[in-house]
């Protein structure tokens, strides 16, 4: 295994969890990469970042490679990004889970960055994608 160095809590910055940390924590399908990542979200004041972008490859993968519902998918995301020990945009990125769950043809992309354009005030949101201008008021076809 390699080296977890910024990973205790003695240093100024908490490290970042990948994708592939997310996964395992989720799934529990590798136990030793389990029992890796669990001891480390679990350790006494741990604080791990979460980018968003990680977690957009964690609804992907989900989705697409272990072919998991929306809903299976929304509740472990959201089982990882309300964790104690975890600092993500978790409001935001609930808000993005909830556009997903409900609006079946649209990715977790498009909801992501219609949900970003409306947040930031930076709308509409331009696009050529005619389902996701019908879908969301910050969207519109360009």
């Amino acid at each position: 295994m390699g080296s977890m160095r910024g990973a205790s809590r003695g240093c100024d910055m908490p490290a970042s969890l990948d994708t592939n940390m997310l996964l395992r924590l989720a799934l529990k399908d590798i136990p030793a990469q389990y029992v890796t990542v669990r001891s480390l979200v679990t350790a006494p004041g741990a604080r791990y970042r979460v980018a968003d972008i990680a977690i957009d490859e964690m609804v992907h993968a989900l989705t697409y490679h272990y072919e998991m519902s929306r809903p299976q998918v929304a509740e472990i995301v959201r089982a990882i990004i309300w964790d104690v020990a975890i600092d993500a945009s978790s409001t935001f990125l609930d808000g993005v889970l909830t556009l997903f769950e409900t609006n079946k043809h649209l990715s977790f992309t498009d909801c992501y960055l219609a949900e970003e354009a409306k947040a930031s005030g930076n709308v509409p949101l331009l696009t050529f994608d005619k389902k996701l201008a019908a879908s969301h008021p910050s969207a519109t076809l360009a």
